[in-house]
């Protein structure tokens, strides 16, 4: 196994758990909102909301960041020979944290940075409470999906190791 190899899973991997986040996410705010307006209205509850853009921007963070987390824990994971579960957490979570953190700054730059100075806290409007919303309903689907991610990447490199073994014994 080489170090460009585990990467790589680490890195496929990485956008394929962004993906069940994402789904994850969605599936989320479609049960908080379907109590009062219905399942189809809940479903596409993106398309009524003034943030767009920072979900947006927020979606495709996350997708940078399960490349590069990935490619972190493919390294540990099958290199350095780390405990799975712990590096699928972890990099679950840094992929959360990252995303909600560096997501905030769409609406500080758009509507916030106006706010400065007067008695809103923009700060804390636009940074700090979604960080902390996003960490209180994303922490177990993180951890959850963090695990499959580190077992995957675990199994995807114990198929690699197999078939390189195989090739040299041809």
């Amino acid at each position: 196994m080489t170090e460009r190899d585990a990467k790589m899973i680490g890195s496929k991997q990485g956008f394929i758990s962004v993906g069940l986040g994402l789904l994850i996410a969605q599936l989320i705010m479609t049960a908080m909102i379907s109590s009062d307006k219905g399942f189809f209205k809940a479903f596409f509850w993106f398309t009524t909301i003034d943030y767009k853009l920072n979900i947006f921007v927020g979606a495709f963070i996350m997708l940078v960041c399960g490349h590069f987390y990935g490619q972190l824990a493919g390294k540990a994971i099958l290199i350095k020979n780390r405990n799975f579960i712990l590096v699928g957490f972890l990099c679950g979570m840094a992929v959360l944290l990252t995303t909600a953190f560096l997501a905030g700054w769409t609406g500080f730059i758009q509507e916030g940075i106006d706010n400065i100075g007067t008695n809103d806290n923009p700060f804390e409007d636009y940074i700090f409470k979604p960080l902390f919303w996003v960490t209180i309903f994303g922490a177990i689907p993180a951890f959850i999906v963090g695990i499959w991610f580190g077992r995957q990447i675990k199994v995807k490199g114990r198929k690699l190791d197999k078939m390189y073994s195989t090739q040299q014994q041809l």
